[in-house]
């Protein structure tokens, strides 16, 4: 009897333990699943990015007007920044608010518009007229410094003719402010959507740009050379101021010096002997020519 019932135990304990691995073994295939599971939805969704993002560089754009138009205004509004830098260095009367009379000015003025003074305002804030202004508030700088009349930029011949440059630029600003006249707004309506049409009036728009940031990089490198000039006016000041407090002579005032100290070293003397003169007169020598005098006139 007693074999019996440990045979009973023996069986429940061996079917007890298969159901427990049983179930151990199922859960672990179930976690193990769902990691398989999200690793593969995590690894499509990558491929998926990529690939979206590969499209995204590879699709051309849907808007070439738009793209080219957001282009010119950064080409726009770097050369806007490069004139207002150049004009920022300007130093005194050259400064482009007060230009008051330019021989450079009225030159370009003259090229730009026929020499109307009245359109010096436009001229400033157009996107072609302000390189035209800028170059001539530079070529103003220049000329107005003392230093520009010394022989040394003749003497090694590195003097810039400010006309001509004058000239050169604002001769070229005119041809490329008709040029964009000529090319105009962006195409609309059916040729807005033709592809030669838009294709052409982008390769035109790129060329004129790229002109224009050629006459930029030409009037930078005319304001290297105003502050060159500018840096030569200040070693001539230097040198000028140098030579005027040269004439004052050192060894003289030296001397002159010490012969002060000995003259108020002479007169400090002098005074201290008044001054015991005195005493002995006031306290000795004054009473007894009083009483002297009573004497006699007794």
């Amino acid at each position: 009897m007693m074999f019996v019932a440990m045979a009973v135990f023996v069986v429940v304990v061996a079917v007890a333990l298969v159901l427990l691995m049983s179930m151990a073994v199922g859960a672990f295939s179930a976690m193990f699943t769902g990691m398989r599971d999200d690793r593969s939805r995590r690894r499509s969704e990558r491929d998926h990015a990529r690939v979206g993002a590969s499209e995204a560089v590879v699709r051309p754009s849907t808007d070439p007007l738009g793209q080219l138009a957001d282009e010119m205004r950064l080409a726009q509004a770097r050369r806007w920044a490069s004139c207002q830098a150049v004009q920022g260095r300007l130093l005194g009367p050259t400064r482009p608010g007060d230009p008051g009379t330019s021989e450079h000015l009225d030159l370009a003025l003259a090229i730009w518009n026929g020499g109307d003074r009245r359109d010096l305002e436009r001229l400033k804030t157009d996107r072609v007229g302000q390189v035209v202004w800028t170059t001539a508030m530079v070529a103003d700088s220049v000329s107005r410094h003392p230093a520009w009349k010394l022989d040394f930029f003749d003497r090694h011949s590195v003097r810039v003719d400010l006309v001509g440059e004058v000239t050169a630029i604002a001769t070229a600003a005119v041809g490329l402010r008709d040029q964009l006249a000529i090319l105009g707004d962006a195409p609309a309506g059916h040729l807005g959507v033709d592809d030669e049409v838009v294709a052409t009036f982008a390769e035109k728009s790129r060329l004129l740009s790229g002109r224009l940031d050629g006459l930029v990089a030409r009037l930078e490198a005319f304001a290297d050379y105003a502050q060159i000039v500018a840096r030569i006016q200040q070693r001539q000041d230097k040198q000028a101021w140098l030579d005027r407090v040269s004439a004052i002579d050192e060894f003289e005032h030296v001397v002159d010096a010490e012969w002060d100290r000995a003259e108020s070293d002479r007169v400090r003397n002098l005074a201290d002997e008044s001054q015991v003169l005195a005493s002995i007169y006031l306290d000795e020598i004054a009473p007894l020519a009083k009483s002297l005098k009573r004497r006699d006139a007794a």
